[in-house]
């Protein structure tokens, strides 16, 4: 009986989220699936330390790169709910990505390309920004659909559901590596600006960054394999936004 309730409470929940999805969905999102967030997180997390090499930095580089990120994640509004996490990963190409519930990775590649603490600290408050701003979960939903997560939070004991949680993995990591939609991008940028200004770093090391970003990838440089927000939107027109932050 009482699951039957359950399940009716939801049924109606989703009919008004499908009838009114920019009112409803995000906000119901947001009261639900904290717990789920987590699970999705912890789980594509180790889908891709299974696949890439986690490299273990010197000791030193080891500390400022944690006294760092420690520093942004502090300046987030979850940081209360979730544990960040910041991990590196051998990969040539200058990337940087987030996953649900806080777990931030970095190739070797970005480290290899910035040039001061600052460059780094705007991109790493780039990747906070989308965690603190719930676009990883936002894009899964909009991707898998609300009713395939409204199930998993209700039933956690569906013998499918380590199945299900390895596709959504694998649906969270190719949003995260090639980039959200236009508004999410720039969201993240403007609060990621806000977020390395609150750390003490500046914007124009940020803006010296992506200047040189925009002549690596257009100049036919091996690094035109840049992936780092590569997608959307063009990077003169972050450029000319964070200018005016």
């Amino acid at each position: 009986m009482k699951r039957r309730l359950i399940t009716l409470i939801f049924s109606v929940l989703i009919v008004f989220v499908i009838a009114s999805p920019n009112i409803f969905a995000n906000s119901l999102l947001d009261a639900l699936s904290l717990g789920l967030e987590k699970e999705i997180g912890y789980n594509t997390y180790h889908q891709i330390i299974a696949e890439k090499e986690v490299v273990q930095l010197p000791a030193e580089q080891q500390e400022w790169i944690n006294s760092m990120f420690s520093k942004l994640a502090n300046q987030s509004k979850r940081q209360n709910e979730l544990e960040y996490s910041l991990t590196v990963v051998k990969d040539d190409s200058v990337n940087a990505f987030a996953l649900p519930a806080g777990y931030i990775f970095v190739n070797t590649g970005l480290l290899s390309y910035i040039q001061s603490d600052g460059e780094l600290a705007g991109v790493l408050a780039h990747e906070i920004a989308h965690v603190d701003r719930r676009h990883s979960m936002k894009a899964v939903t909009r991707a898998i659909g609300m009713n395939v997560l409204l199930g998993l939070i209700i039933n956690k004991t569906d013998s499918k559901r380590k199945e299900q949680l390895a596709k959504i993995g694998v649906v969270a990591i190719n949003l995260a590596q090639l980039g959200y939609s236009r508004e999410a991008e720039f969201e993240a940028d403007a609060y990621g600006v806000m977020f390395m200004k609150a750390a003490g770093y500046r914007k124009e090391e940020l803006l010296d960054f992506w200047s040189r970003m925009e002549k690596d990838s257009g100049g036919g440089n091996s690094l035109a394999i840049l992936q780092l927000f590569s997608t959307h939107p063009p990077i003169n027109e972050r450029i000319k936004k964070i200018e005016a932050m």
